[in-house]
């Protein structure tokens, strides 16, 4: 199996989807969550299949989901494209350092426990986002992108190493 390859209207479709999730992070970042949550409902509903397909959609829809505190959208996401299932919990925002997230394994699924400040600060690039990444697309794990062998290192070898850890903080 090989990645598809993008047509034109694919890009022009990712594009859009990206400039709403972006707008989606700026309207959270500026105080208006609701309309944040909402956009990226929106997004999600529209482009679900493009997203599921392209790693760099997906990581932008987790970090918006993430902006916008829409911690149950994003873990039916997770759900929905990998059948794992986690949960986040949001510690309260009285505390004086800036904590990172901590992953708790349990039983019949993940627990993530994030400071809000921390969330304040997150990117789209920030590792803990490619941790979700990582852990939403496991059945990419036998693929391998073209011009890489299965013994060397492709998505597959790093994101064997990083799901499944338990009590990590990033």
């Amino acid at each position: 199996m090989s990645y598809p390859t993008a047509t034109e209207p694919d890009l022009a479709i990712e594009a859009t989807v990206l400039e709403a999730l972006q707008d989606a992070v700026a309207l959270a970042r500026h105080g208006d969550r609701r309309r944040a949550r909402e956009r990226c409902a929106a997004v999600i509903f529209q482009a679900q299949p493009l997203i599921a397909a392209r790693p760099v959609l997906l990581r932008a829809t987790l970090h918006a989901l993430l902006a916008a505190g829409q911690f149950r959208l994003l873990a039916r996401l997770i759900g929905a494209i990998s059948g794992r299932r986690i949960e986040l919990v949001l510690l309260p925002a009285n505390a004086d350092a800036i904590g990172l997230p901590r992953a708790r394994e349990g039983p019949r699924h993940t627990t993530y426990t994030l400071d809000p400040h921390w969330l304040e600060r997150l990117s789209p690039d920030d590792i803990f986002v490619r941790h979700l990444c990582n852990l939403a697309l496991p059945a990419r794990d036998a693929v391998q992108p073209p011009n890489q062998d299965s013994q060397g290192g492709g998505p597959g070898a790093t994101r064997k190493a990083r799901v499944g850890v338990a009590n990590t903080a990033w």
